[in-house]
């Protein structure tokens, strides 16, 4: 079977996708598992596009035969025109630190009212296999941004502490910090554990 490794750079975001795929009993390994360390330079205008980017650039600096999964994911803000979309970490168009995407959509949004704060996550996976078209999968989880942020940081999630998940009527980083058999117990699944489900079937075809 071919080992699955994630496309990423970003602790956090490798040990929350590492939670979801142990959840459903699969393992997936770090690109440092292999010391490649890849700043792909993410010029798609989709995530659709900047995922498989990523996926194949890794897929491509990898030697080993496996199957690499490469994401990307935006915030889409219905007032702000659907920004920051695919540009959060370079939202004022050069890469911000976590503090300042924070307090950047704040300042933006200090005159919308609640109740107009409306926004969704949306998370697009890429499958990449050497002499296979690359697929992708995606999953969306809507919610509002709070008018306040809570106090709560981890390092490359600066949305964890701003987006309220209607749905389920919790912050992101409490959907976060939840036990994963808590979280299967209640069916609580965010956009990239949808997007991660999307492409189970694929991925067992592939594997």
């Amino acid at each position: 079977m071919n080992k699955i490794v994630y496309a990423t750079t970003n602790p956090g975001k490798f040990s929350e996708v590492q939670k979801l795929f142990l959840g459903h009993d699969i393992t997936i390994h770090s690109a440092a598992d292999y010391h490649v360390n890849i700043d792909v330079d993410e010029t798609g205008t989709t995530l659709e596009e900047n995922a498989i980017l990523k996926a194949e650039a890794y897929r491509d600096a990898i030697p080993d035969e496996v199957i690499v999964l490469g994401d990307d994911t935006g915030v889409e803000i219905n007032a702000l025109g659907g920004e920051p979309g695919i540009k959060v970490r370079r939202w004022k168009g050069y890469k911000m630190e976590d503090e300042e995407i924070i307090s950047y959509a704040l300042e933006r949004m200090k005159n919308i009212k609640a109740g107009e704060r409306n926004a969704q996550f949306r998370t697009v996976i890429a499958v990449a296999k050497r002499c296979i078209p690359t697929k992708t999968f995606s999953g969306i989880l809507p919610g509002e941004i709070v008018v306040e942020p809570h106090a709560y940081r981890e390092a490359g999630l600066p949305f964890q502490p701003l987006f309220y998940a209607t749905e389920y009527k919790m912050m992101l980083y409490q959907i976060h910090t939840l036990p994963m058999a808590e979280k299967l117990a209640k069916n609580i699944i965010t956009h990239r554990e949808r997007a991660v489900l999307t492409a189970l079937h694929y991925l067992a075809s592939v594997t």
